[in-house]
């Protein structure tokens, strides 16, 4: 019998896929011809997972299910070659006797056509022989025979007993056995929906009405997407198949801009529509928006692109090894239940050849570029350097910016330390923040520009744009955006250098320099400029490291620049990640002032002094803010004394804790559109009198009122630390009359 066309796909884990798209038997495990044809070639090829290719759909047998059928397979495959029949010992009547050979021959075959069918009529087969035997028994060589025929029939059963798919269904687990997930193929990833073991349901939300389930599989995490045109009946993915092919034809979807494709491919779906009968207006805006979601759109990966709590996602080289995995801000890095196809990313390849304007192939096997519309960084790498097929890494910006206090409410820093950095910006100090990848550098940089006065105008250098800056403008920040050539462009394009960008923005008047990483040329010119200080103002930027150490030898020895000029630097602030429930979080180390009294090594000769070190062993900060020499020069500047500038400090970090306290019921209040009202009022206040809080306090009680928020009585972080540091067996005795004496406390602390 001839065999089925097919194709596997030996790229990570094997893959067979059979083309059923033109078979007039359909391509189906329940067809015995289809089986015929499918057996030869599964018992020669082993593979992870089998694909049958339909015109408009597929069906797929996952790693789960493709193991049990291969099991069947090879059982099969051992009673054939056993030739169970020419076991029975048969001596009374031929005929009988070919019948029950005969009945032996079929069994192997009606067993891989349905197993569990097949199973049950063995069972039933043996205890209808155990009753006859039971009720007229007979002797002699009928008896013999008969007997001959069950121990084989038991022999069988108990080999079939033994495959998983069996044991399942002795178990009651009779549900989606063998039954594959049908998927169309316009999704071009594939979906497994086959839950690990273990896991354990933990959140559930809507993306673009997707499905979104959390689990947990035993600490790790696990995210399952469900999207509804996984579940479309087959005349839906016919018509979005049907319009996909028609508008091929008029236009190339690869080169459309999807911000400009988007309106272009819903209006010629609906005007295409009327071609399949009159369909309800609720279904027209479904199958629309599914379309354009897989034509100018980005199919599968664009739901994960909206989904807010994703931040960083990756595809992973070969295709269909590893899943895509992302990190999610609630429950770090996840595996998801999507597979990149080899399919599948050439197109998503050639889309972003189009939007970026920049080769992506053998030749330029690196890609840097933007999607405006979603806010996100792709990189991408491919043969020849990877060894098989693509990977890509995208990240995603958040569309507005960061706050102090959004960070202090994830537990990255106190609210202490929050006030800090918020009065260093007002300072104008010159500022790095330093980290490996995805520690938070650029969102930290994006909300220490929300602690600059709006009076104050911004140059910002980025050369993919990270930083929020409309969201900036739009709320009233006066900033200048200048695009430097990214790192992976080759020179001698139209895009300007970093150092050229830099010398044009020390050219436009005074202002809060910004620079989004520091990683190549334009060190030089941005150390030089924060020794002339800028004009005055302060100069901030992001850089690869994890210690002020680890920043200052990067800077000097990798990135050319003199001892001299890395003393421009003030304030370094160190990054990093920490363990905690089996998931990865953000953690200031950090906040280290840079000492201008050293000549060749700044660790040796003591430059390097914590204003804020995070303790591992007690989880707390520790502060030592009186022997800075950067808080000295900002109080001669301010002509303030230490005491009073610890009071503007304390001011600064009761108002964040309040903010804090009532944001608990009201997450939006750490939001930057009510922290902007919060920060220009104590600057307000600030101006007035350096004892502002209370007054601050009272504003931001009738701030709460008109919104229809109550105002709780909160205990500060010093009452709070108070408790929190007694003995157990002192809280129970002291903390009733601690509480009762909360505002009496409260004013203590005040005066």
């Amino acid at each position: 019998m001839k065999e089925c066309p097919y194709n596997l796909k030996k790229e990570g884990k094997r893959v067979l896929t059979l083309d059923c798209s033109s078979c007039v038997y359909g391509g189906s495990l329940t067809d015995a011809t289809c089986v015929k044809r499918i057996f030869p070639i599964l018992k020669k090829e082993r593979v992870d997972s089998l694909v049958f290719k339909k015109k408009n759909y597929t069906e797929i047998y996952g790693e789960k299910k493709t193991p049990l059928l291969l099991e069947i397979i090879d059982i099969t495959t051992d009673l054939q070659e056993e030739r169970i029949w020419d076991k029975l010992d048969w001596k009374y009547d031929p005929n009988l006797g070919e019948k029950y050979r005969e009945f032996l021959r079929k069994l192997p075959q009606e067993f891989l056509l349905d197993p569990i069918k097949s199973y049950e009529s063995l069972k039933a087969l043996i205890n209808q022989h155990r009753e006859r035997m039971g009720e007229n028994s007979q002797g002699g060589a009928y008896e013999d025979g008969i007997q001959s025929y069950l121990s084989i029939l038991e022999e069988v059963t108990e080999k079939i007993e033994k495959s998983k798919l069996i044991q399942a269904y002795r178990e009651g687990n009779t549900n989606q056995l063998l039954r594959p997930s049908i998927q169309p193929t316009f999704l071009f990833f594939h979906l497994s929906l086959e839950l690990p073991k273990n896991a354990r349901l933990i959140e559930k939300y809507t993306v673009l009405g997707s499905e979104v389930r959390i689990y947990d599989l035993d600490g790790s995490r696990y995210y399952l997407l469900n999207p509804p045109e996984l579940w479309f009946p087959p005349e839906d993915i016919d018509i979005i198949s049907q319009l996909k092919d028609f508008i091929t034809r008029e236009y190339s979807l690869e080169v459309i801009d999807p911000e400009n494709a988007r309106d272009y491919f819903r209006k010629k779906a609906i005007e295409n529509l009327a071609h399949f009968g009159k369909i309800s207006k609720e279904k027209t805006q479904r199958l629309t928006e599914i379309f354009a979601r897989y034509t100018a759109g980005y199919g599968l990966l664009e739901i994960l692109f909206r989904d807010p709590h994703i931040f960083d996602l990756y595809i992973d080289s070969p295709p269909g090894l590893t899943p895509i995995y992302l990190e999610h801000e609630k429950y770090g890095t996840c595996d998801t239940n999507i597979y990149p196809t080899k399919e599948g990313l050439e197109k998503l390849s050639s889309k972003f050849r189009a939007i970026g304007e920049r080769p992506f192939d053998d030749g330029n096997p690196f890609l840097d570029m933007q999607l405006e519309e979603l806010g996100i960084r792709v990189a991408g790498i491919r043969q020849p350097s990877t060894f098989e097929g693509t990977a890509y890494a995208f990240r995603k910006h958040r569309e507005k910016p960061w706050t102090l206090a959004q960070f202090v409410h994830k537990g990255m820093f106190s609210a202490k330390t929050a006030a800090l950095l918020s009065l260093l910006v007002s300072a104008e100090r010159s500022i790095l923040v330093t980290g490996a990848r995805g520690s938070g550098k650029t969102s930290l940089l994006s909300s220490l520009l929300v602690e600059v006065d709006q009076r104050d105008r911004i140059i910002l250098l980025e050369d993919t744009p990270e930083i929020p800056t409309n969201s900036l403008k739009k709320r009233g920040w006066k900033i200048e955006h200048l695009r430097n050539r990214p790192a992976l462009s080759k020179k001698g394009g139209h895009e300007i250098s970093p150092s050229e960008n830099l010398r044009a923005a020390l050219r436009l008047g005074e202002s809060v320099l910004v620079l989004g990483e520091v990683r190549g040329e334009e060190a030089r010119a941005l150390f030089e400029a924060m020794r002339v200080g800028a004009s005055g103002n302060a100069v901030l930027g992001t850089i690869h490291g994890s210690s002020p150490y680890d920043t200052w030898d990067r800077v000097t020895n990798d990135l050319g620049v003199p001892h001299t000029s890395f003393k421009a630097v003030d304030i370094i602030i160190s990054l990093s990640y920490r363990e905690e429930k089996n998931m990865k979080k953000r953690q200031l180390n950090r906040v280290t002032e840079v000492r201008k009294k050293w000549d060749r090594d700044p660790e040796r000769e003591g430059a390097f002094f914590d204003l804020v070190k995070f303790n591992e062993e007690t989880k707390r900060e520790e502060f030592n803010l009186e022997d800075s020499e950067v808080i000295k020069k900002i109080c001669q500047r301010m002509g303030k004394s230490f005491p009073e500038f610890e009071l503007s400090l304390k001011n600064r970090e009761r108002m964040i804790e309040e903010i804090l306290y009532h944001s608990a019921e009201n997450e939006g209040l750490v939001e930057i559109e009510h922290i902007i009202k919060f920060n220009k009022k104590h600057r307000e206040l600030a101006l007035e009198n350096s004892f502002s809080y209370p007054k601050w306090r009272e504003w931001f009680e009738n701030y709460l009122r008109e919104r229809g928020i109550e105002r709780k009585e909160y205990l500060s972080g010093i009452v709070r630390s108070r408790i929190e540091d007694m003995p157990s067996t002192e809280i129970n005795k002291k903390k009733e009359d601690l509480l009762n004496n909360v505002q009496n406390m409260k004013n203590e602390l005040l005066l």
